[in-house]
């Protein structure tokens, strides 16, 4: 579509329709807030006179109402009027003004906000681009860019691209402003995390030990970046089958978390649905299901039934109920999760694939074979695809459908899966990890039947 030049007079007609419909909507504060950012611009005018451009300050000021809605998490607003502003900016000043490439900037953000990940990865990518040729990969502002993407990445399970994109960003930040600078350490947090999401927590956990460590020194025990650090210190331990280090340190958060932020925080809530995580992993079953019913209450209140976090408490809490024997209600609560989840981040997203191998493990437990079987080999060989073979998830996978097996007499097949995984958890996490345990267990108890078969074969012949 051809561009046709942009008035002063068509921007603000078209920001007092978008006024007209935030009232008829029942906004007032958004309806509000372009009417008093309309106001100020017509007052900077006439205060700077006949030199200003009017219809840049115009622009500056609705971009100005597009940061604070970000700030706000108005996200439907921020990407209403952040479409507009990028429209005008590239109509008024083409795509290399840094006018135009602070909009797309915004309007990114208001997509990851709004979780329309394709949509925020493709203007990132576009908006990087384009910093980089007019200001350089280590100014600020493209490093600003490429760590949006990368936690667009993070969010739609592109964990590998989100893992380089972050080592980049942390790197040439050390080099820029030094390695204790604020920016430097959140980035350096969000490697970590990276970290884990790939299964790599020894990485993970020096990462976020040396910020914890510098954190309790340098910050108030209320900081929330040395809470979030913790946190993610926690996570690693409990990866890695320390869980009473684990419970230690994610009750201190919670505890912090719920007193400074109240519990209708998302990072609240995600204090409490990692406790109730190590919980589940304790075996401490009423205990996790306390905390997840609270979560998954809270959540779909403040965070909406549909949104990631929401639907992946759902599937915790179903996960509990299975190892309580409340199979039906596992079921339900499974089946509900996963298919929302496909909805919402796509089939091949890691925490689709969890809840999908989750469901297979209770419809196995409920004798339908068949279904789990199916389930479960789909969920693996998609996990196998995405985020590789020797992924901790990949691997669980892995050892569910060999149980499945093992309950089907496929005892050669059940045999193979049994030793892959137990080679590999012994790889990735050590002789001593619970898991790499269990694996060993799974397989000797494999090798024990095969052997009575084999025994058994004998005495006939």
């Amino acid at each position: 579509m051809d561009k046709h030049p942009l008035s002063l007079e068509s921007l603000q007609r078209e920001v007092s329709e978008l006024t007209a419909i935030y009232h008829g909507r029942g906004w007032t504060t958004e309806a509000t807030d372009l009417e008093s950012t309309l106001a100020t611009a017509r007052n900077r005018i006439v205060r700077t006179g006949a030199d200003s451009d009017p219809t840049t300050i115009t622009l500056e000021e609705l971009t100005t109402c597009v940061k604070a809605w970000l700030q706000a998490k108005s996200w439907i607003a921020a990407v209403d009027l952040g479409r507009l502003v990028l429209d005008s900016c590239e109509n008024l000043k083409g795509e290399r003004d840094l006018m135009t490439m602070t909009a797309m900037h915004n309007l990114s953000s208001a997509y990851w906000g709004r979780m329309q990940l394709d949509q925020a990865a493709t203007l990132a990518v576009r908006v990087i681009k384009l910093r980089r040729i007019v200001l350089g990969e280590e100014h600020p502002q493209t490093l600003t860019s490429m760590a949006n993407l990368a936690s667009t990445y993070r969010v739609q399970g592109l964990w590998a691209d989100a893992q380089e994109l972050d080592a980049r960003i942390f790197e040439m930040k050390k080099k820029t402003i030094g390695p204790r600078h604020p920016s430097t350490l959140g980035s350096m947090s969000s490697l970590a995390i990276s970290y884990s999401n790939l299964g790599l927590y020894k990485e993970a956990e020096t990462i976020a030990r040396q910020l914890v460590d510098l954190g309790e020194t340098e910050l108030s025990p209320t900081d929330p970046s040395l809470l979030s650090w913790k946190l993610t210190l926690a996570s690693t331990y409990r990866d890695q089958g320390r869980l009473d280090s684990a419970e230690t340190l994610e009750r201190e958060v919670v505890a912090v978390s719920r007193d400074k932020f109240g519990t209708k925080n998302s990072f609240t809530l995600n204090c409490m649905a990692n406790l109730a995580s190590t919980h589940r992993q304790q075996g401490r079953w009423s205990d996790a299901e306390r905390l997840e019913k609270e979560v998954v209450a809270i959540s779909e209140t403040v965070l909406g039934e549909t949104h990631p976090q929401t639907l992946m408490s759902i599937s915790n809490l179903a996960s509990t109920y299975r190892n309580q024997g409340r199979l039906e209600e596992a079921k339900s609560l499974g089946k509900k999760a996963t298919a929302v989840l496909k909805e919402v981040l796509g089939e091949r997203h890691p925490h689709t694939l969890v809840a999908m191998a989750d469901l297979a493990v209770t419809y196995q437990m409920m004798r339908q074979s068949p279904d789990a079987e199916i389930l479960a080999a789909q969920s693996l060989r998609l996990m196998e695809e995405t985020i590789g073979k020797d992924h901790p998830y990949t691997l669980s996978a892995m050892a569910n459908l060999g149980f499945i097996y093992q309950s089907q007499s496929k005892w050669e097949v059940a045999g193979g899966m049994a030793e892959t995984v137990h080679s590999s958890r012994e790889r990735v996490f050590g002789k001593d990890h619970p898991d790499t345990v269990a694996a060993l267990e799974d397989l000797r108890r494999v090798a024990w039947v095969e052997a009575a078969d084999q025994n058994a074969q004998r005495t006939l012949n």
